[in-house]
């Protein structure tokens, strides 16, 4: 990432001040106790992990902080050092938390497990400490010869998958071959791993979650999903769409943010360019580079800008029940820069990204903010603010955050709910409008909006009735995944926000193999979620159940129990998987050739939510 000596950071330091739009405040969180911290993590119960480049970990909890223990074997120096951290989706439960490091053990990257022993879910308590002995090796063999261009951040998406953004350790002739294991992104599956220690790194098909572009593979090219990448030391990813946000690093021309969209379904590969180009100009090239047009950047800026080294931000999504940015902010993407010390906010416009309009009291047309040089992670946080680290030798952890503002619109109900592709949501969406004393506000409009799969049936605008309540009613889509439901209230601008689930279930057939592929979520923790999976034959009968109507009765002579993760049908298994996600299930099944040509067969499942019950799918076909 760095390319000048350590003094010239400390020289940086300070050079200018930080200037944020109105209506916006800069807070310094931690400061003199840190020695150059590189990123950044938040535990569900909001309290912050920092790596530090020594290994040291720091735990801040509101106002409170300390050090926790220290990475072993951490190698420092240059861009080497502890670089990334990140929590297990389901901490609270196991505590884990995942590393990646430059190691004196060998020439390779190290990505790692360990577990934090203490209270899990304590939002005021720094008393976590590091068990060194529950060490977990996850990835050890990527190399890392040149000891420069290592990524990298790690990062869970909303699939529950960990993603590790890895450099090309200045092999620039690599990086556009997934089978290098270098300037790539890897998706992998670490939720299997029992919480026991090892010293032995799992394989990669145990790593991998079957459903990857080249999950075909037997080597490093199962865990990838985009190449062509230089160094993409900081990549995010937005929470509703799974996106991927990847700030690679340029060589000598320009710096760019790539967008790996993740659409629905499975991932596909994708091909970022280096080293045949560097933003959106000519690269040095290699004579193996591929011919095959690369992805876009949806930004990119020239080094002679001074931005030099680039680090992706968030996609910024405002929090239910807390005083966020607010709607015109959403769904806006922030970058910047590590020498510049500028942050930029996008819009998307159509197809296009763009830097988006002004707002007042911005320093400058195109920057958002100013001054925040050595700025090498910059997170949303759960507070609903820019979380920032800056990375110098008395480091720095702060947060830009919008001054408090009167919110006049409450969620009353409806948040949380989950129905399969093609429902109606049960409940409506129910939001109250209320004036500064608390009085209810009558017959104002409110307008409903929707990110995600699912259409509002209800027209727009609603008015207030004399209570001050609205509502809305919505269908889930056959995109499936996360739904984020926002109400503005037009005469205030006041925001209330849901976040609703659509279950789906996919079917693909792809010869020899067929897959199903469960998308789900859960509150459950662990998460860990049975189904039942059905198929049926030409003509199976359906079944009216509590959770609604099945496609496929069980009992029917035409229907097959593929998985029974219940217990209700003898534990079949015929993927071997044993038909519990966690929550999310992926299976697949080889065929024998011609087994089912002409055959349209139906699919859908079952599942036992531990907290909520029993619910099914969506009802999914395939012509084979």
């Amino acid at each position: 990432m760095l390319r000048t000596p350590a003094i010239a950071l400390l020289l940086a330091v300070g050079a200018t001040a930080q200037i944020v739009p109105d209506g916006f405040t800069v807070d310094t969180l931690l400061s003199d106790s840190l020695i150059r911290p590189t990123d950044l993590c938040f535990l569900p119960d909001g309290r912050c992990l920092i790596a530090t480049n020594s290994g040291t970990i720091v735990v801040y909890a509101g106002g409170a902080y300390g050090a926790i223990g220290a990475v072993p074997s951490v190698s420092q120096g240059g861009e080497s050092g502890l670089l990334s951290i990140v929590a297990d989706p389901q901490f609270a439960t196991n505590g884990h938390v995942y590393v990646w490091y430059t190691s004196t053990l060998d020439a390779s990257m190290h990505l790692d497990r360990f577990t934090l022993l203490g209270p899990r879910t304590a939002p005021t308590s720094p008393n976590l400490t590091l068990d060194v002995a529950s060490r977990r090796v996850v990835l050890d063999a990527l190399p890392n010869q040149a000891a420069i261009h290592n990524g990298g951040s790690l990062r869970f998406g909303p699939d529950g998958k960990l993603y590790v953004s890895v450099g090309d350790d200045a092999d620039s002739c690599n990086a556009p071959f997934p089978t290098s294991g270098v300037g790539c992104v890897l998706r992998l599956d670490v939720a299997w791993m029992p919480s026991t220690p090892s010293a032995v790194a799992p394989t990669y098909s145990q790593l991998d979650p079957g459903t990857n572009p080249l999950s075909a593979n037997t080597d490093v090219a199962q865990l990838v999903v985009a190449s062509g990448l230089r160094n993409p030391f900081r990549m995010e990813i937005d929470e509703l769409t799974g996106n991927l946000y990847v700030g690679d690093v340029g060589e000598a021309l320009s710096e760019e943010l790539n967008e790996y969209v993740r659409g629905a379904g499975n991932p596909v590969l994708r091909d970022f360019g280096w080293s045949r180009r560097e933003g959106l100009q000519p690269g040095p090239g290699c004579p193996t580079d591929p011919t095959a047009a690369p992805v876009d950047p949806i930004f990119a800026e020239f080094n002679a800008a001074g931005w030099k080294s680039i680090m992706a931000g968030p996609c910024y999504r405002n929090r239910p029940q807390v005083s966020g940015f607010g709607p015109s902010y959403e769904g806006h993407v922030f970058v910047t820069d590590y020498y510049s010390g500028e942050i930029r906010r996008l819009v998307k416009s159509g197809t296009a990204w763009q830097v988006a309009t002004p707002v007042a009291g911005q320093p400058a047309t195109a920057s958002w903010a100013t001054g925040f040089t050595n700025t090498c992670a910059l997170r949303m946080g759960p507070d609903g603010c820019l979380w920032f680290v800056r990375n110098f030798f008395f480091g720095e952890i702060g947060r830009i955050r919008r001054n408090s503002v009167q919110n006049g619109l409450l969620a009353m109900s409806g948040n949380g709910q989950r129905v399969a592709t093609g429902d109606v949501f049960p409940s409506p969406i129910v939001v109250r409008a209320l004036d500064a004393l608390g009085h209810p506000v009558a017959n104002t409009a409110i307008t409903f909006s929707v990110q995600g799969g699912a259409t509002l049936q209800t027209p727009m605008p609603v008015l207030t009735d004399a209570t001050g309540h609205a509502q809305a009613t919505l269908t889930a889509t056959a995109a499936g995944g996360p739904v984020r439901v926002f109400a503005i209230q037009a005469t205030n601008g006041a925001t209330a926000a849901f976040d609703l689930y659509v279950r789906r279930l996919t079917a693909t057939h792809a010869a020899p193999q067929l897959s199903i592929g469960i998308a789900n979520t859960t509150d459950a923790s662990p998460a860990q979620v049975p189904y039942i999976l059905l198929t049926g034959f030409p003509g199976v009968a359906s079944l009216a159940t509590p959770v609604g109507s099945l496609c496929i009765n069980p009992t029917d002579a035409l229907a097959v129990v593929m998985e029974d993760g219940v217990g209700v049908f003898g534990g079949v298994s015929l993927s071997g998987n044993g038909g519990t996600g966690s929550p999310s299930l992926n299976v697949q099944y080889a065929l024998p050739p011609g087994l089912l040509t002409g055959l349209s067969m139906r699919f859908q499942a079952v599942g036992l939510d531990p907290i909520t019950g029993w619910f099914r799918t969506n009802c999914a076909s395939i012509q084979f």
